[in-house]
């Protein structure tokens, strides 16, 4: 190969390889394909001049339920935090193991105070994630 030809070679490789990159998905924004999108109502909750929240939460140890279970609760917990309710949440997890085995445990607790007001909200949907097996749901007050 012509030396001259050289320099424009490398240049022009580095241009594609910098291109490249730029084109490729960010850690900070949302996947390009259309079934990783997150959905409009995680950004905007409120449903008809109602309060709503979301509710995230990652797969579980004790399986779908549970998963489905807190994110439900920190929904609700979005929910009050938006009505003024003071929350408490707090989480406490438990490991232990030995040469042939492990086990792990997780405890949710979530306080409220209301002061005499009721929260009853509804729930609008679920989503998965299927990317990140992250489940979400949408609660609006009814």
């Amino acid at each position: 190969m012509p030396s001259a030809l050289k320099p424009s070679l490398y240049a022009s490789l580095l241009v594609a390889m910098v291109m490249g990159g730029c084109l490729a998905d960010s850690p900070n924004t949302p996947p390009s394909s259309p079934s990783h999108r997150l959905p409009e109502w995680v950004y905007e909750t409120s449903k008809e001049g109602k309060i709503g929240g979301v509710g995230i939460s990652k797969p579980h140890i004790d399986g779908l339920t549970a998963q489905r279970n807190l994110a439900i609760s920190r929904a609700l917990d979005e929910i009050a935090r938006q009505m003024g309710v003071k929350v408490l949440s707090l989480q406490k997890t438990t490991r232990s193991g030995t040469s042939d085995s492990a086990s792990s445990s997780l405890e949710s607790y979530s306080f409220h105070t209301t002061d005499g007001q009721n929260i009853r909200a509804r729930i609008q949907t679920f989503w998965e994630n299927r990317a990140t097996d992250e489940l979400y749901v949408w609660m609006v007050v009814e």
